[in-house]
């Protein structure tokens, strides 16, 4: 068989296998689909899988959901979101000199379908009397107002000893007594009490206890041997507290009963007594006079208490007669000799019970009604501390005031 005829029986096998053109295909699919094509695509149709059928109703739901709260805002956003600044805290503050707009006029129609009724005449309101024209409640006066004392100590009235530094009277006639007291007006014409705690010192923990929680119209006496005497008696005058020395004195059943060092003795000459007296005056500065809570013996005894007594006109210092003996005679002395002086007319915490206390405090109060003026002494007791506070909330209310002992000086009856 030659090429030609070769050529020739192959040539329509091969338009046969090539089948339509590419132009009758396209043709074709754009009239209606290829029906060579059809079962290609019928097999890429596959069914959805679990997974796919989910997401689609997730896409679902949530289309759903965006489209019900688009919903819902278009119908309710003026009222959210006016609650919404309603809830947002604001503080609206008035800027001084700004001006407020002016109100727009109404209509004149409305202006003549509203009659304007006239504003009532309103009463000017009262003004509040000024700050300096209200006083203050007595007892604010008395025990809580701040006072600061004289800075001790005041040039000219001390002077140097082996000692230490000796009260004295001033060239110009001032005295420790009247310098370092605590003012109390002498226009108050109430009934006083002066309560005069001593023993102070003994204990810094008591020490710094009654200081913290008593009020400053309270007098301190202290002990001269106490530790650090000078700042006790610097940080109560601080706080507005007047202050006294509580001098070692023979008591009853010395020598069983020891007073401290350096006590003035009966047995002693005047000399060693008034060499004592300077010891514990040079402990510190500041204070107003002397008195004693263990002299029963010594004050007693009109011989011992004599030089005493003229020592402290000497130097300008008051005495306030503990009354450790029913008979001393060392208040009497001193006012027949001219001394500033006061008596203690209850020892308040005798017995430490807490009614007990609140009768003697009671008995001051008629003491003080029936003679102008009272003296209490006790302890830096808790207890003691704790019913002298309890009792001075009413006190203002019961017409009497709480002094310093020097507002009592020379007050009480012999």
């Amino acid at each position: 068989m030659n090429a030609a005829a070769l050529l020739g029986r192959l040539k329509p096998a091969k338009r046969e296998r090539s089948g339509p053109g590419l132009l009758a295909r396209l043709r074709r699919r754009k009239a209606g689909g290829d029906s060579d094509d059809a079962p290609r695509a019928r097999k890429e149709r596959r069914p959805l899988s679990p997974l796919a059928k989910r997401l689609l109703g997730a896409y679902a739901a949530l289309a759903l959901g965006l489209g019900g709260l688009g919903g819902w805002l278009a119908m309710n956003g003026e009222h959210t979101t006016e609650a919404w600044r309603a809830a947002i805290p604001r503080v609206e503050v008035a800027v001084k000199g700004a001006q407020a707009p002016a109100p727009s006029a109404p209509p004149p129609a409305a202006v003549a379908a509203v009659p304007v009724q006239p504003a009532p005449p309103t009463a000017a309101p009262a003004m509040a009397p000024p700050p300096a024209a209200v006083a203050p409640p007595p007892l604010a006066v008395a025990v809580n107002e701040p006072v600061t004392l004289t800075p001790a100590p005041v040039p000219g009235l001390v002077e140097d000893s082996r000692n230490g530094p000796l009260p004295r009277i001033a060239e110009d006639g001032r005295k420790p007594w009247q310098v370092y007291a605590r003012p109390f007006p002498a226009a108050d014409r109430r009934p006083r009490i002066a309560i005069v705690l001593a023993e102070m010192g003994i204990s810094g923990v008591t020490t710094g206890n009654a200081l913290q929680k008593l009020p400053p119209t309270i007098t301190l006496a202290f002990v001269p041997y106490a530790e650090r005497l000078d700042n006790w008696v610097e940080r109560a005058r601080g706080k507005g507290h007047e202050v006294m020395l509580s001098i070692p004195m023979e008591p009853q059943d010395y020598p069983r009963n020891d007073p401290g060092p350096n006590a003035l003795l009966s047995m002693l000459p005047p000399e060693r007594n008034m060499e004592r007296l300077e010891w514990s005056l040079g402990k510190a500065v500041g204070y107003v006079g002397i008195t004693s809570t263990t002299g029963s013996k010594f004050t007693a005894n009109p011989d011992a208490v004599n030089p005493v007594v003229a020592a402290m006109k000497a130097r300008g210092l008051m005495v306030l007669d503990a009354r450790a003996n029913p008979r001393s005679v060392a208040g009497t002395l001193a006012g027949q000799a001219g001394v500033p002086r006061a008596f203690a007319d209850r020892v308040i915490d005798r017995d430490l019970s807490r009614g007990a206390i609140d009768d003697q405090l009671a008995e001051l109060e008629a003491i003080a009604k029936a003679n102008g003026a009272a003296v209490g002494i006790g302890a830096p007791y808790p207890s003691t501390i704790e019913r002298i506070n309890l009792w001075l909330t009413g006190l203002a209310d019961r017409g009497i005031a709480i002094v310093p002992v020097s507002a009592v000086a020379n007050m009480q009856k012999q």
